[in-house]
């Protein structure tokens, strides 16, 4: 019986030192453990466009005051939505850690690195497009109409990044707009006033346009009736030649090569027409200070703008030199 007691003794007395030996233990490694931290970068992460904290792209647990000063620690920057860049694990070691904990008390478990993307969202090729368009109808001549007179087309046109929660957009036609053929626009991408992006986007604007079309061919050095041609719609964006686009730009001048029917009429295919005509009635006008004073005469000679003729003046019969102005029309030297 008494053998019985002392083993059950022994017994408690083994379980109490091994209890206390496990206490021992927890407490050792909780001290050695209360200063370290474990950091586990996930291999694809999204972020807010702006600075990356290294709490955004790991899984980083252990003390607690260590985990809060390393979660909050910066590892480089991603301005724009869209953008991707890579933070490593050595970099962070190298050039962070240092600043906060002793590299001992840091343990690394996850990847190698990690590829760091900024969150965006995404405006369509089709919604630019509208926003384009209306930018280039507030440019064009207001005579002029829309899918008759002009024609937009934008092939090119991207769809584009913008931030998560909403950008600015800012469309801007070029300087040099004409308003034909081929234009470029500027699309800006704002985050609140900050512009975070800037995109060169082509596109095309299609003139059409009446233009002289012979019916008849014309031999060298005959004259163009109002019959020889009729003015036809067509497409003029990429006409590089000076085509004729009023029928009185072409009546009564003459052709300097053979034409044949069926081609377009060009301004450098016909003779340049006189202002005045020899024996024509001209308005002659004659400046006396302040003061402009109108009479008809007849010009001796044709002529082109710009040239000085002698006109016979209608009332006295004097013929006096002036300088043709206009069609129809000339000043007193």
């Amino acid at each position: 019986m008494k053998n019985r007691v002392n083993l059950n003794a022994k017994r408690t007395d083994l379980w109490n030192n091994s209890q206390l030996m496990l206490a021992l233990i927890l407490a050792l490694c909780s001290s050695v453990f209360a200063n370290h931290v474990t950091v586990a970068l996930r291999a694809q992460a999204t972020i807010e466009p702006g600075v990356i904290r290294l709490g955004q792209i790991a899984e980083i647990n252990g003390d607690k005051v260590l985990v809060d000063k390393i979660s909050n620690l910066e590892v480089g920057k991603i301005s724009e939505p869209g953008r991707k860049t890579r933070v490593t694990e050595n970099a962070v070691k190298g050039f962070f850690i240092k600043s906060i904990a002793d590299s001992k008390n840091v343990v690394f478990n996850g990847a190698k690195f990690s590829d760091v993307t900024a969150s965006a969202g995404r405006v369509s090729a089709d919604s630019l497009k509208v926003l384009l368009l209306k930018e280039v109808r507030s440019q064009m001549a207001a005579n002029l109409q829309e899918d008759k007179d002009w024609k937009f087309e934008a092939p090119k046109m991207p769809s584009l990044t913008t931030p998560e929660r909403g950008g600015r957009i800012l469309v801007n036609l070029s300087p040099q707009f004409s308003g034909a053929g081929q234009e470029m626009s500027v699309i800006r991408i704002f985050d609140g006033n900050k512009m975070i992006s800037k995109h060169n986007v082509p596109f095309i604007v299609r003139r059409f346009e009446h233009v002289a079309e012979l019916k008849n061919s014309v031999r060298k050095g005959e004259m163009i009736g109002a019959k020889d041609f009729e003015m036809i719609w067509q497409e003029t964006t990429f006409q590089k030649r000076k085509v004729i686009k009023k029928a009185e730009e072409a009546i009564g001048r003459t052709a300097i090569r053979a034409l044949r029917a069926g081609e377009l009429l060009v301004d450098n295919s016909l003779e340049t027409p006189y202002a005045v005509k020899e024996g024509d009635v001209v308005k002659l006008f004659a400046k006396f200070g302040e003061s402009v004073v109108q009479i008809n005469a007849i010009a001796q000679k044709s002529a082109f703008k710009g040239q000085t003729i002698s006109v016979k003046n209608m009332d006295t019969g004097k013929n006096i030199l002036a300088t043709v102005s206009k069609s129809g029309e000339a000043w007193v030297n």
